[in-house]
């Protein structure tokens, strides 16, 4: 832990993590936020019909209920500051890849966790972060995997699943006992927590598996993935597709077949949704890690490494971002509510209200 704390890649990380989710990309926070708040603060009235659709994955309205929050702005900062904490969490978990984990920070999952703030998106990405370092590093702990489903059934339990079929794909043969054994466990209890809870706050609303059947949900959304596949692909990649393919072209078929395999099954799970790059950008983070522990493995040469690097910031920065949310945009969707930045100087200046004039 202290070593750890010693790497300057770690430091490095995270001073990038920063300035590209809050200068790059821009935080904010959903537009909807005070109904999250609302919601939040009566969670277990029995006045309320909730059937919005993220109250199935329930993590800050339940916190923010049992903490007893009480503004707006308190549960905002509470929220950022989940982010933070989660940023932290991903950043200090990357240390299997070592110099490589920066070629993460630059794929399609820090978008939607930058623009999604309310949302547990940047949750599910840090458990799926540990999942995979669990699973890479060797010799995986059962009792660790477990623990990490639950709580990623219990957060997001439709990425859950997917990133089940995923990883069982990318693993190696000899640790997929394990894993089917964890993962099933996890997914079983962690999704009995979120019924329990749903049943608890008398939740009315349709399932995410019942909202694929929706009239014109799956023709919509595959409509609209067909209609713009390039900016769909750029989305979940950013410049980390380069990374894929060199790996494609460099590595055997085996791994090949199970790069496309995977890739496929992200494109099929998101197709089932309307959170386009939402839903893709984190689906992907299974694949993206394991084409950068493969691409660290086959041991380049350290000038090949730096040119990819520099391919992958400069591609991202250059051809910015290309986030399919009902339309292709290249800013969040959610700017109308209260920024972020301005929640900063309210809190700055009220608590030192008593000192500056």
């Amino acid at each position: 832990m202290i070593n750890k704390l010693k790497n300057k890649t770690i430091w490095f990380n995270l001073l990038i993590v920063q300035v590209l989710s809050h200068i790059i990309f821009k935080v904010t926070f959903l537009n909807n936020i005070n109904e999250h708040f609302q919601i939040s603060s009566n969670l277990f009235s029995n006045n309320l019909e909730l059937d919005q659709f993220f109250l199935e994955s329930p993590t800050y309205l339940l916190i923010g209920n049992i903490l007893n929050i009480n503004s707006l702005n308190n549960f905002m900062l509470f929220i950022y500051m989940i982010f933070q904490l989660c940023l932290f969490l991903i950043v200090f978990n990357l240390d299997f890849l070592d110099n490589y984990s920066t070629l993460f920070l630059f794929s399609g999952w820090l978008v939607t966790a930058s623009w999604y703030l309310g949302f547990v998106d940047i949750i599910t990405v840090t458990f799926l972060v540990l999942i995979v370092r669990e699973i890479l590093k060797g010799n995986p702990k059962i009792f660790k995997l477990i623990i990490y489903y639950f709580f990623l059934s219990f957060n997001h339990y439709a990425i859950a699943i997917f990133s089940t079929f995923s990883l069982f794909i990318l693993i190696d043969k000899q640790v997929r006992k394990v894993f089917l054994l964890s993962s099933f466990t996890g997914l079983i209890t962690g999704y009995s927590l979120l019924f329990f809870v749903l049943q608890q706050i008398n939740f009315q609303g349709r399932s995410r598996l019942r909202f694929i059947f929706n009239d014109g949900v799956l023709k919509d959304s595959i409509n609209f993935i067909s209609n713009n596949l390039i900016e769909f692909l750029w989305s979940g990649f950013l410049g980390t597709v380069f990374v894929l393919i060199y790996m494609i072209f460099n590595n055997n078929y085996k791994a090949f077949q199970n790069y496309i395999f995977v890739f496929l099954i992200s494109i099929f799970g998101t197709s089932l949704g309307l959170d386009t790059s939402r839903i893709f950008s984190i689906l992907l983070i299974p694949l993206i890690l394991k084409i950068i522990y493969d691409f660290k493995n086959y041991q380049v040469q350290p000038l090949f490494f730096k040119a990819s690097l520099f391919l992958v910031v400069v591609s991202t920065l250059f051809f910015e971002e290309r986030h399919i949310y009902g339309t292709i945009r290249n800013e969040s969707p959610h700017l109308e509510s209260f920024s972020l930045y301005d929640l900063i100087s309210v809190t700055v200046n009220s608590i030192f209200s008593g000192i500056w004039k």
